[in-house]
Formats: structure tokens, C-alpha cells, sequence
């Protein structure tokens, strides 16, 4: 299981990742040395779960020392982190590779959204691959059409539509974040969302963490846009002592 580096990424991971464990399966969790670090105070004792550093430096990638995660990063320098998630695919690619070779048992990938660059790592050893968003299908959905699209550009109303998604209704520009209202398509938010978002088509199916009743045409949007299996398995949520020790561990590291 392989998170973007960002809190509101890595627990709704952790949480898929300990209720996978009691179904009997094994889990290895992939990050950085600091989120590695601080994820070990927040898993369970009596879990399983293994963890694995990749190297990172974020000094080599124009970031403040150790800055590994978002929360400790002001938003202008976010795309930095997004952007040099890339460097992490030689290590992963390693693991994965040593993994197979050892005669481990089937393996699957299940990775983040902003990870695109995962399926093709997995479709290459021939593993299983799934993206995994911590949130739900019909919020996504406006955003993987609002980056793929950028609508707002194309009038000078303040309210627009989403060409490939109308069942969103009208957005509005006050709704959109600092990334969406600069984008012109050559901006670098444009540049690695259009690289990332596509490249899901290569996995095998995406996980949302949302419930079909109440979801339906989020999910819809995924199925018809991607020609994938769209799976609700919502709610993942973790057990109340799991986000108390998650708490305490983010105090620690504030």
C-alpha cells in the first residue's frame, strides 16, 4: 500500500490497510523515512503490518529539510512534493521486482490517486493494481474533469459547467483552489495532473472510500470515463483508539 505524502492520504491508507490485515492478508506499507517514522507510533501493537522506507530527500527537490508531507509545507510549495513523488518509482519498482523474485505470495498494489505512474509499475511484473482515493467518487469526479477540461477558461462567467460531467451542475470560480484558478493547461499543476490522471486507465480498478447508495453518480462518472471497475468499499474509517494514538503522534510532530 503506497499514500501520497499527506496526512488526509496516509489514514484513510492506514485505515483500508489494518481492516485488509484481519481478513488474513498481509500488508506492506510504502513511504518515506518520516512517514514511516511517525506511522509507527500510530499502527497498532498487536498489528502486522510492515513497514518500508524509500529514500527521499526533499533538499534535492528544491523543499525544506525533511519536508516529507504536506502538512508542514506551505500550499505553493505542494506541487514540489507532488512533482517529486516521481523519484520514488526506481525504489519502488526495486521493491516490488525483489518481492516477485523471492517467491512472495500474489502480490496487489493498491496506490494513491496521485500516483498514476504505480499501474504501469505493477502492469510490467504483472501484478494486480488498484488506485485508492480517501474520499468519494462524485468530489473526485469534478476534479479529475475540472484538471483534464479546465472549463473556467474557456468563459468569462464566473459560473461554468463541466463538459464531460453536467450531472455536477454549475460550479462557480469562488469554489475553486489557488492550483485551478492560475491553470492554463502549461502551468505545472496542469503539466502533472494531465500526465497523473490519465495514467489510472492502466490500473485495474479504482477503490473509493464512499458508499453506492449515496454515490451513484460520482461513481457512474469513473466507470464510464475510465472503462474500469469502480469499487464503493466505504466506510473506511479508523477504530477510535487508532485515531487517538494518530492524534497524539500528530501533536508530537507539531
Amino acid at each position: 500500500m503506497f499514500p501520497f505524502m499527506a496526512q488526509g492520504h496516509i489514514i484513510p491508507f492506514l485505515a483500508l490497510a489494518l481492516q485488509i490485515e484481519q481478513r488474513g492478508f498481509n500488508i506492506i506499507f510504502v513511504n518515506t523515512p518520516r512517514n514511516i517514522k511517525e506511522l509507527r507510533q500510530a499502527i497498532p501493537p498487536c498489528s502486522a503490518i510492515r513497514l518500508h522506507e524509500i529514500p527521499f530527500d526533499a533538499a534535492d527537490h528544491g523543499l525544506p529539510p525533511a519536508a516529507e508531507n504536506t502538512d508542514i509545507l506551505p500550499y505553493s510549495l505542494v506541487i514540489r512534493l507532488l512533482e517529486a513523488s516521481a523519484s520514488l518509482k526506481p525504489a519502488f519498482t526495486s521493491l516490488l521486482a525483489g518481492l516477485v523474485c523471492g517467491g512472495a505470495p500474489p502480490l496487489g498494489v493498491v496506490a494513491d490517486i496521485f500516483f498514476g505512474w504505480s499501474a504501469e509499475v505493477a502492469n510490467e511484473l504483472g501484478l494486480f493494481h488498484a488506485v485508492f482515493s480517501g474520499s468519494g467518487g462524485f468530489g473526485l469526479a469534478c476534479y479529475y474533469s475540472m484538471w483534464l477540461n479546465l472549463p473556467h477558461r474557456t468563459t468569462t462567467s464566473p459560473e461554468f459547467t463541466l463538459p464531460d460531467f453536467s450531472d455536477a451542475g454549475k460550479l462557480h470560480v469562488s469554489q475553486l483552489t489557488e492550483s485551478f484558478i492560475a491553470a492554463d493547461g502549461t502551468d505545472r499543476w496542469s503539466v502533472f495532473q494531465r500526465k497523473n490522471l490519465p495514467a489510472w486507465s492502466n490500473s485495474n480498478g479504482v477503490l473509493f472510500n464512499s458508499i453506492a447508495e449515496i454515490d451513484q453518480i460520482g461513481l457512474a462518472y469513473f466507470r464510464r470515463k475510465l472503462n474500469l471497475p469502480v469499487w464503493p468499499i466505504g466506510p473506511v474509517l479508523l477504530a477510535g483508539d487508532n485515531r487517538t494514538r494518530t492524534r497524539k503522534q500528530n501533536r508530537n510532530d507539531t
